[in-house]
């Protein structure tokens, strides 16, 4: 049979100190106490006189905000929008990188800094038009003339009317109109991403570096086609860097003069030159 033991109640003593032991022992101990004190003391005193100088301090009043932006219209912070003498340690920097994210819809990211004692740092990183759509400003009149930047992740950087920006390519048949399109706004419709898709495919080939793109039309994806100065260019969305390459192989021949109205065709698989009526 197993045997059970018994756990052994002990009890425990609670041992009080009089009057004169703890005299004994504060008396004894006098001088450990005493610079335990000090200490505590000068921590406290420092502790204040240090919360004092950064926070009450002029020595530490905004006065310079550097913007660092690669844009040649660099985004206007002023100083006037904080509050005068305002101390640098309490200025909210997260508001402040906010405010300029919803002020400014082509900057993707603001990051701002303190630089001691008196300076604010604003990085911005931007969002880059990679073309501009071309949409009906008049549904019913057929007329097609209002432009508008997009990026990459089509969203929506600028409003720029009639007047298209130069060397940045056109893209039509993007399914939008002036009315719907919101700037600040992503619009991912098939035909404009099937567009965004192709043109990025053509600057991380290095094809945009040595070529000028004017226009690329998604009125119909399957047949998308697009332009080289005048050149027209037939690819259809499907194994665009591959003919993209043989694009590039054809265009460097000095054999055709494409500026006689000559089309290429690379949709199918033998290539096709023909001649515009």
């Amino acid at each position: 049979m197993a045997r059970t033991r018994k756990a052994k109640k002990r009890k425990q003593k609670i041992y009080w100190l009089s009057a004169k032991q703890v005299q004994e022992t504060a008396r004894k101990n006098w001088g450990k106490i005493f610079c335990s004190l000090v200490v505590i003391g000068l921590i406290v005193f420092m502790a204040i006189s240090l919360n004092s100088f950064l926070f009450a301090s002029d020595y530490f009043n905004l006065s310079e905000i550097e913007v660092i932006d690669q844009d040649p219209e660099k985004i206007d912070y002023p100083l006037a929008r904080i509050d005068d003498q305002a101390n640098i340690f309490r200025i909210d920097l997260e508001q402040i990188a906010s405010n300029v994210e919803q002020e400014y819809y082509d900057i993707q990211k603001a990051i701002v800094k303190r630089v001691l004692p008196n300076k604010l740092v604003i990085e911005v990183l931007r969002r880059r038009p990679i073309g501009q759509i071309e949409v009906a400003e008049n549904q019913q009149a057929g007329k097609a003339d209002h432009f508008f930047l997009v990026n990459k992740d089509a969203y929506v950087l600028a409003d720029i009317g009639s007047k298209k920006r130069k060397a940045l390519p056109v893209i039509v048949g993007a399914e939008l109109t002036a009315q719907e399109i919101e700037v600040g706004r992503a619009y991912p419709k098939p035909n404009l991403l099937c567009a965004l898709e192709f043109l990025e495919e053509l600057n991380n080939s290095g094809f945009l570096d040595k070529y000028n793109v004017t226009l690329v039309d998604v009125t119909q994806p399957r047949i998308m086609s697009f332009y080289v100065d005048d050149l027209e260019v037939k690819i259809g969305n499907r194994n665009l860097r591959q003919k993209i390459e043989n694009l590039g192989g054809i265009l460097a021949s000095k054999d055709i003069d494409y500026s006689q109205g000559y089309y290429i065709d690379l949709r199918f698989k033998d290539i096709v030159f023909g001649r515009n009526e």
